[in-house]
């Protein structure tokens, strides 16, 4: 089984990233740490809370609560596209289990402490605040890790948030800085790829027709983004941002990049959060570029099929 940690802002796609690694047989889930990002963080936290019971998970999947703002900028949400809960709207039962005691940044430190015979991987699709913090904290924890896969950035594509900046790293571009340069193996899903893999209404369909409960929740939460997408840019198919980052990890093939040493702009100006990367094979992050958008929604419907 390989271990990894999810670090998120649910969030719409952060969700349906969560439903899926828990539908693979193959991964072990060791918490879900969750950051202010897409809405406030106690929201995130009790949508994560929401999702975990959606997955069919108990306590022994336990979800800590991190950072409620950016490290050095003002906190800035995204409920414009995800709505004032950030699951776009649908009306899930409160969770019954509750929230971990523990920070999410002590236990992403405590999980990676426990890993160093057996580095696991953290898998980020929301700000990267509480990595930032765990790996400043404790930089022993890195020879826990074994590789970081995240979501955000953009070079090619440009922003979405703004013309420069895609929406994690403009929420907390200082710690992306320190993420990117902690010199650990980094796979990075940035617009540049998850803008090619976009949820068409055949790809919907067939989300919908592997026809399990976390399925049919799959479906909702991706529809939902699309009639977000809609109604912001007049783009009927989302793009599978978060997702991609368990995909990815679960079917590497599927994607293709090239090595690169990534920098973020820190100063304020019209910048301020743009991803830079420069293309070398010494760099520590593989910047993917390309996808088999086919192929990434089939596993996409075979991680849920794991729900059966």
């Amino acid at each position: 089984m390989k271990k990894i940690i999810i670090d998120c802002d649910p969030g719409l796609d952060d969700a349906v990233a969560l439903i899926a690694a828990f539908g693979a047989k193959d991964l072990c889930v060791l918490a879900l740490t969750t950051v202010a990002g897409n809405v406030k963080g106690p929201q995130t936290a009790y949508n994560a809370r929401v999702i975990r019971e959606v997955s069919g998970q108990d306590e022994s999947v336990p979800v800590s609560e991190g950072a409620p703002q950016p490290i050095l900028r003002d906190a800035v949400t995204a409920e414009d596209f995800h709505g004032s809960t950030g699951l776009g709207g649908i009306d899930y039962p409160d969770p019954v289990l509750p929230l971990s005691g523990e920070h999410a940044v002590n236990t992403i430190i405590r999980l990676c402490r426990d890993a160093k015979d057996a580095p696991l991987t953290l898998i980020i699709t929301g700000p990267m605040t509480n990595a930032a913090l765990a790996l400043t904290m404790a930089p022993d924890i890195q020879s826990g890790i074994a590789e970081i896969v995240l979501m955000g950035g953009a070079d090619t594509e440009g922003g979405n948030i703004t013309p420069f900046a895609e929406f994690n790293i403009y929420a907390d571009p200082h710690a992306a800085a320190v993420v990117f340069g902690c010199g650990l193996p980094i796979r990075c899903l940035s617009l540049d790829v998850t803008h090619g893999i976009r949820t068409t209404k055949a790809r919907l369909a067939a989300v919908r027709a592997v026809g399990n409960k976390q399925a049919l929740a799959a479906g909702d939460l991706l529809d939902a983004s699309c009639k977000l997408e809609f109604s912001a840019k007049s783009d009927r198919d989302a793009p599978l941002h978060d997702p991609s980052t368990v995909l990815a990890f679960t079917h590497p093939h599927l994607f293709k990049g090239r090595k690169a040493n990534v920098s973020v702009v820190t100063e304020v100006g019209e910048q301020f959060g743009r991803t830079v990367p420069t293309f070398a094979e010494s760099g520590n992050v593989l910047w993917y570029e390309t996808a088999d958008d086919d192929a990434v929604f089939a596993a996409l419907c075979g991680l849920l099929e794991g729900h059966s």
